[in-house]
């Protein structure tokens, strides 16, 4: 897997990161927010909580923007279920 380039700090506490690095880390915070309204135990959800919005702000990403494909169709790995089927078509 390629190396991600490095973050740019910016005057106003943000960072800069390229867009297509963007999208992968908002997937990613998607992903964990989905997990994390699944939790019960209140202690630790409120911690990842903070920890999520402090993120999001830091790559500002608390505005409105348009739904962000999964993480796995950015990186374009494939299906797994897809790939088990085919592994077993050729099989045969």
């Amino acid at each position: 897997m390629r190396q991600l380039p490095k973050a740019i700090p910016e005057l106003d506490g943000g960072i800069f990161v390229p867009r297509p690095v963007l999208e992968l880390l908002e997937a990613v915070l998607l992903h964990h927010e989905r997990l994390l309204g699944q939790q019960t135990q209140q202690a630790d959800m409120q911690i990842d909580q903070a920890v999520l919005t402090e993120l999001r702000a830091l790559l500002r990403l608390n505005g409105q923007r348009l739904p962000v494909p999964p993480a796995r169709e950015l990186l374009e790995l494939a299906d797994p279920r897809v790939e088990m089927v085919g592994r077993n078509l050729l099989r045969q």
